[in-house]
């Protein structure tokens, strides 16, 4: 089985690359979609009307709200005995929350999965 650290780290890596870059991926890639769909039309023209600091502003605010979603999210876990993460390997379980010290903010400490797997990170600060 995979030690504590690793489960974390690959939770980790998991949740930051699919869902935080892969939002500020789809941001991005609207500010520069030529002829988007008609349901993107008004994002697009939103974030192309921005200055490249109005920009980098916003993914600053975007990192702020996943901060705050994935911590209220995991503090769920945290303070609720009866919903659990469980990750399984064979026939073994480990609850998340327990071989975590602070599950919610593994995210966004200092050096935390957004600091370590996150493409943008440098550029979010």
């Amino acid at each position: 089985m995979k030690s504590n650290k690793e489960i974390l780290d690959e939770l980790g890596e998991r949740i930051i690359k699919d869902c935080f870059d892969g939002y500020i991926k789809q941001v991005t890639s609207l500010r520069v979609k030529e002829n988007p769909p008609a349901i993107f039309k008004e994002k697009c023209d939103f974030l192309k009307s921005l200055t490249d600091d109005q920009f980098s502003d916003l993914k600053k605010i975007l990192r702020g709200s996943f901060e705050v979603s994935f911590f209220e999210f995991f503090k769920i876990f945290e303070e609720n005995p009866r919903y659990k993460i469980l990750y399984s390997e064979e026939s073994n379980e480990v609850d998340l929350t327990k071989i975590s010290e602070m599950l919610k903010a593994e995210h966004m400490i200092e050096g935390g999965w957004i600091d370590r797997f996150s493409e943008y990170s440098d550029e979010m600060k």
